[in-house]
């Protein structure tokens, strides 16, 4: 994870330049969350660090949400990484040991799982002006908004049971790494908060989109 006092550069995507290029950030860091929330991650028998790189960047998954949530750097930002060949159970053990840390900083904190729902992205052969603005599979598709309707009723205990499959099977970014993380740090089976949907599901490039606000008790 990133440890930085502070995150500064400018950005262009490698994967779609004329999308996101020169995204400019300038952002403060929280080192001691990130130090924390790795001597937790540690406890849990796991090899996390907290990296203080100065050439270390941001990635657009933290970038391009904080553009429009944080766009004057009100709130500090420590940036967590998904390694690529991570496991289902590590992700779920790096969330819990996340939920700790926070508590025991007694600060306010946000946590963004950026990632997307499914995410089988149309192949080169495919990816004309149209498939931008489209899903690249019905039945990924179909589960997204399966999965939507699950949040709406509560029925977390369902989803969670099914998302080790639909991780796989739905193409899941990094494995939905975000997202198992995420939901372990509600505290998994015991959440009982709402789901806020903030828009409507899009797909982009084949992938599914969806912005939703998990509530907590404060």
């Amino acid at each position: 994870m990133n440890a930085n006092e502070r995150h500064r550069g400018a950005f262009t995507s490698h994967e779609a330049p004329q999308m996101i290029q020169d995204l400019r950030y300038d952002l403060p860091g929280d080192t001691d969350l990130a130090k924390a929330i790795a001597d937790r991650a540690f406890d849990a028998d796991l090899n996390v660090t907290a990296h203080q790189v100065a050439s270390l960047g941001l990635e657009y998954g933290t970038i391009v949400p904080m553009h429009y949530m944080n766009p004057d750097g009100f709130a500090k930002v420590v940036s967590v990484a998904s390694p690529l060949f991570t496991s289902f159970e590590e992700s779920r053990l790096l969330g819990e040991a996340t939920r700790r840390a926070i508590d025991q900083s007694g600060e306010r904190v946000a946590i963004l799982a950026s990632g997307s729902l499914s995410h089988r992205l149309w192949p080169n052969k495919k990816l004309g002006p149209e498939a931008w603005t489209s899903v690249a599979s019905e039945f990924n598709r179909q589960v997204d908004l399966r999965v939507l309707e699950l949040w709406q009723a509560r029925r977390y205990r369902e989803f969670l049971d099914m998302l080790p499959d639909y991780a796989t099977k739905c193409n899941g970014e990094g494995g939905m790494a975000d997202t198992i993380m995420l939901f372990a740090a509600l505290g998994w089976y015991d959440y009982r908060g709402t789901a806020e949907q903030l828009c409507d599901y899009f797909p982009s490039s084949g992938s599914g989109q969806v912005t939703v606000e998990f509530h907590v008790d404060t």
